[in-house]
C-alpha cells in the first residue's frame, strides 16, 4: 500500500524535479554524460522481473527529471550553437577550389567550424538524451498500468469453492512452521536485547513509550484546549485548531511511543534484518493508525459537541464515535499481516485468504458506518426535515455503495484482488476526505481571522497602506481559495495513486496542461498567475501612490480641494489602464492581440455598450476640462447640490435632503448645467418684501439694511442693498439683495433675515401689509335694484306651474 510514500507524496511532488539537477560549474560535457549514466542505471533496474511498484513510480520520476534537465540542457546550449553559426556565417562560405585566401581567414573558419560542430554534437545529445527518457518514463507508465492491471484482474478460487478452502488447509502445515520460526526469530532477538546489557534502557524506553502514549498524550490534550480557549482570537479558529492539535497529539503521542520502545527493544541493533524490517513496517502502521483513529475521534467529538467541526448533529456523531478505531486498527492489522506473509514467505493461498478477509472487513465497517449515518439522516419527531447534506458527500456516499457492491461481486466471483482493491480505496478515499476536509477549514478560519475587518492585521494594513477593511476580507477570501485549491489537488493527487497512477502522472497531466493555445494566443499557467501577481501588485502600488498624492503631495499645492480630488481620480484611472496593459502583456498577449480583441469587442460597444462608453468618455472629459469638479453646487435638470464625487460611468450629486442622485455623466456634456460655484463662489440672497403705501419707505429701507448689515454670514464686499422694486394701487414692494459665502447658505441667512426684519418693523410700529377687506352693506329696498327679482325672473321649462 506504500502508506509513507502516499502519505508524503507532496515531498515527492517537490523533490522529483530537482532531484537529478546538474551542478552548476559542471561543463556540458559533464552534464551530458551525467544524465546518460543515470539513464542506463534506470534502463538497467527497469528490466529487473520482480520489481515493485514503489520502484517503478521512482524511476518514472527520474526519468522525467532527466528529460527535463536535459531539455534545460539543450536550451542553454542553443545560444552558443547560434552563436558559433552566426561567426561562421559572417566569415563566409570556404572559396572555390583553386582560389586563394588569407590563411588567417581560412583557419578562423576552421576553428569556428569546429566549434560550431562541437556545440551543435552536443545540442543533439542533449536532445536525443531528453527523447529517451521521455520514452522510458512512457515505458515505465505503461509497465506501472500493465502490473496494476495484471493485479487486480488476477482470479482465484472463490469463496464459495472448495479449493479456496482446501488449499490453504494443505498449505497449513508449512506456513505455520514458517511462522514459528519467524516468532522464534523474534523472541530470541527479545531475549537478547534483554540479555545484552541494556535493560536499564529497554525498560526506560518502554516506561517512557507508555507514559508518552497515556499520560502524556491527556496531558498534552487538555493543554491544547486551554491555549486554543485562552490565547486565541476568539472565532471560528480555535475550533479548527483544537481538531487539529488532538489530531495531531493523538499521533505524535501514540507513534513516538511505539518508537521509543522499537529503540529500546533494539537498543544495541540486536534485531535480524527480518525481525527489523517487520518491526519498522509495524512502527509505521502505528503512526498511520493513530492518525486515522486521533483524527476520527477530533473530527466526530462525540462527547463534546461544541468542538465538532463538521455540522452533523450529536446523534450521527454519536453512532459513528467507534468507527475511527475500528478502522484504524483494521488497517494496522491487515497492512500488517501483508508484511508478514511477505516476511515469511507464505503461501498463496494463506495470501488469498487473507486478503478475502480484509475485503470483507473493510466493505462490513464501510456498509455498517453508512447505515448508521442514515439512520441518523431522518425526520425530526416535528416532522422538521434533515438538513441537505453537501453534493460531494452525497456522491460519496453513493460511489461507496458501489463500491462495496463491486467488491463483495469481486470477492464471490474470485478476483479477490480486485475486491480487496476496491475495499481499500473506499477507506483510504474516506481518509484524504477527511483530512482534506480538517485542512481547508483550517485555512479558511486562518485567513478570516487574520484578514478579518476586526482581525489583527486590519488596522496595520488600514494605517500603512490605506486599504479599505472590506478589501482586507476580499484578500483572505481570495487568499483561501488558493490555498484551498492547493489542498483540493493534493488531496486528489493522493486518492488517485491508489489506482495505479502515481505521481508522475498527475506531473505529466499538468505538463500537457502548461501551454494552451487559443486563436493563435499560447496561454501558460506560469504566464497567468505571474499575471494575476503583477495584476494585483500593481492596483496596490496604483493605492499608495494615490494615498501619497492626495494625502502627502497635493495638499502642499495652491491647487484647490476639487482639483486635487480630480487629479487623484484622473491618475487612479490611468494606473489601473496601466496596470491591466502590464498584465496582459504578462500573460502572453501582445499590442496585436489586444488590438484583435479591441476590434472584436467595437461590435459589441457598438450595438449595446454605447452608453456606457459614452458616459465613460464625458467622465473623462470632466475630469480634463472640469467644467464641473467636486465641490461645486450644480443645477441640472431637477437636481441641485453638490459635486460629491465623479465616477468613470457617473457623478454623484447630493441635494439639500442629504439624499444622492447619480447623473450620468454624458448628461453634463449635453445637457445645460448651471454650476452656482464655478466662476464665484457666492450665493446671492435676495428677498422682496411687499409693504403699505402709507409707510415710510426710507424708515423701512433702514431697517433692511441694518439687519442685513448685522448678519454674521453677509458678505460686506459686495455691500447689501435695498432698492424700490415696484409701487402699485395696492402697495410698494423693497427688493433686498446681500451676498453670501457660499450658495448653500443661502436659504439659512434669507430665513434669518426675514425674521430679523419683521421684528425689527414691528419694534417701529410699521405696519406690515395686510389684505383687503371687502365690505359689504344692506340698505334701501330690493324693488329698486335693477335686473330682475326673484318673482320676475324667466321661468324654467323645469319649474312647477303655480297654476296647477
Amino acid at each position: 500500500m506504500r502508506i509513507l510514500r502516499i502519505f508524503f507524496i507532496a515531498l515527492l511532488l517537490a523533490g522529483t524535479g530537482g532531484a537529478f539537477a546538474q551542478a552548476d560549474d559542471a561543463s556540458p560535457a559533464q552534464q551530458i554524460d551525467d544524465l546518460r549514466g543515470q539513464l542506463d542505471q534506470v534502463e538497467k533496474t527497469m528490466k529487473d522481473e520482480h520489481i515493485e511498484d514503489s520502484t517503478i513510480d521512482d524511476l518514472r520520476g527520474k526519468s522525467t527529471g532527466i528529460a527535463s534537465d536535459a531539455q534545460k540542457l539543450s536550451s542553454s546550449l542553443q545560444q552558443g550553437r547560434d552563436a558559433a553559426k552566426a561567426r561562421l556565417d559572417q566569415l563566409g562560405p570556404a572559396p572555390a577550389a583553386g582560389t586563394k585566401e588569407a590563411p588567417e581567414l581560412a583557419s578562423a573558419r576552421k576553428d569556428a567550424q569546429k566549434a560550431f560542430d562541437a556545440v551543435d554534437a552536443q545540442v543533439k545529445q542533449a536532445d536525443a538524451i531528453a527523447l529517451e527518457a521521455q520514452q522510458t518514463a512512457n515505458q515505465l507508465a505503461e509497465l506501472r498500468r500493465t502490473r496494476f492491471q495484471e493485479t487486480i484482474s488476477r482470479r482465484t478460487n472463490s469463496p464459495l469453492s472448495r479449493p479456496f478452502w482446501s488449499e490453504p488447509a494443505a498449505a497449513f502445515p508449512r506456513d505455520s512452521a514458517n511462522l514459528r520460526a519467524f516468532a522464534d526469530g523474534v523472541k530470541q532477538d527479545i531475549a537478547e536485547s534483554w540479555t545484552a546489557g541494556n535493560r536499564v534502557a529497554l525498560i526506560t524506553c518502554v516506561l517512557l513509550g507508555l507514559l508518552l502514549m497515556t499520560g502524556v498524550r491527556l496531558y498534552i490534550e487538555h493543554r491544547v484546549r486551554q491555549l486554543t480557549a485562552n490565547r486565541m482570537p476568539p472565532g471560528r479558529l480555535r475550533r479548527s485548531a483544537l481538531i487539529l492539535g488532538i489530531a495531531l497529539t493523538s499521533t505524535l503521542t501514540t507513534g513516538l511511543g511505539t518508537q521509543l520502545i522499537y529503540l529500546g527493544l533494539n537498543w544495541n541493533e540486536t534485531f535480524s534484518s527480518d525481525t527489523d524490517e517487520v518491526v519498522r513496517a509495524l512502527v509505521r502502521l502505528v503512526f498511520f493508525g493513530a492518525f486515522i483513529a486521533g483524527l476520527g475521534r477530533a473530527l466526530l467529538s462525540p462527547k463534546r459537541p461544541s468542538w465538532r467541526l463538521p455540522a452533523i448533529p450529536d446523534e450521527t456523531a454519536d453512532a459513528l464515535r467507534r468507527f475511527p478505531m475500528a478502522i484504524s486498527l483494521s488497517v494496522v492489522l491487515f497492512v500488517f499481516l501483508r508484511e508478514l506473509n511477505r516476511a515469511i514467505g507464505t503461501s498463496l493461498s494463506i495470501t488469498v485468504v487473507t486478503t478475502s478477509l480484509q475485503a470483507v472487513v473493510f466493505t462490513t465497517l464501510t456498509a455498517f458506518a453508512l447505515l448508521r449515518l442514515g439512520r441518523t439522516h431522518h425526520h425530526d419527531t416535528d416532522g422538521t426535515p434533515p438538513a441537505p447534506r453537501p453534493i460531494w458527500a452525497s456522491l460519496f456516499i453513493a460511489a461507496a455503495w458501489i463500491a462495496i457492491a463491486a467488491s463483495w461481486i469481486g470477492l464471490l466471483t474470485g478476483f479477490i484482488a480486485f475486491a480487496a482493491f476496491i475495499a481499500g480505496q473506499v477507506v483510504w478515499t474516506a481518509i484524504v476526505i477527511a483530512s482534506t476536509y480538517l485542512a481547508m477549514r483550517l485555512v479558511d478560519d486562518l485567513f478570516e481571522t487574520l484578514l478579518s475587518e476586526k482581525g489583527p492585521m486590519s488596522a496595520r494594513a488600514q494605517a500603512v497602506f490605506g486599504t479599505h477593511p472590506k478589501l482586507l476580507d476580499q484578500a483572505g477570501v481570495l487568499l483561501s481559495g488558493i490555498v484551498r485549491l492547493g489542498l483540493f489537488l493534493f488531496g486528489l493527487t493522493a486518492v488517485v495513486s491508489g489506482f495505479g497512477a502515481g505521481a508522475s502522472d498527475i506531473l505529466a497531466l499538468g505538463g500537457k496542461l502548461q501551454s494552451l493555445k487559443i486563436y493563435n494566443v499560447e496561454l501558460k499557467p506560469s504566464q497567468i498567475l505571474t499575471s494575476i501577481a503583477l495584476f494585483f501588485l500593481g492596483l496596490l502600488a496604483v493605492r499608495v501612490v494615490k494615498n501619497w498624492m492626495s494625502e502627502q503631495y497635493l495638499p502642499r499645492t495652491n491647487l484647490d480641494p476639487g482639483m486635487r480630488s480630480s487629479l487623484t481620480t484622473l491618475l487612479g484611472y490611468v494606473g489601473i489602464v496601466i496596470v491591466v496593459a502590464i498584465a496582459l502583456l504578462a500573460m502572453g498577449l501582445s499590442v496585436q492581440n489586444v488590438a484583435w480583441v479591441a476590434s472584436a469587442l467595437s461590435v459589441g460597444i457598438g450595438f449595446g455598450l454605447q452608453a456606457i462608453v459614452q458616459n465613460f468618455i464625458s467622465g473623462l472629459i470632466l475630469l480634463a476640462e472640469r467644467p464641473v469638479k467636486v465641490g461645486d453646487w450644480v443645477v441640472l435638470d431637477d437636481a441641485e447640490g453638490d459635486i460629491r464625487r465623479i465616477n468613470v460611468r457617473a457623478t454623484e450629486i447630493q441635494v439639500s435632503d442629504r439624499s444622492t442622485i447619480i447623473v450620468p455623466n454624458s448628461s453634463f456634456i449635453t445637457k445645460p448645467v448651471r454650476n452656482m460655484t464655478m466662476a464665484n463662489p457666492q450665493g446671492r440672497v435676495l428677498i422682496k418684501l411687499p409693504m403699505p403705501l402709507d409707510c415710510d419707505p426710507v424708515d423701512v429701507r433702514q431697517h433692511m439694511l441694518d439687519a442685513m448689515q448685522g448678519h454674521a454670514s453677509v458678505q460686506p464686499t459686495p455691500a447689501p442693498s435695498v432698492t424700490l422694486d415696484n409701487i402699485d394701487r395696492a402697495a410698494m414692494t423693497f427688493a433686498a439683495t446681500c451676498y453670501v459665502g457660499s450658495p448653500r447658505d443661502v436659504g439659512n441667512v434669507k430665513s434669518d433675515l426675514l425674521f430679523d426684519i419683521i421684528a425689527r418693523l414691528r419694534g417701529a410700529d410699521i405696519p406690515l401689509l395686510r389684505p383687503q377687506d371687502l365690505v359689504l352693506r344692506s340698505g334701501g329696498n330690493m324693488g329698486d335694484m335693477i335686473g330682475p327679482t326673484g318673482a320676475g325672473a324667466p321661468k324654467a321649462s323645469t319649474d312647477p306651474d303655480p297654476s296647477a
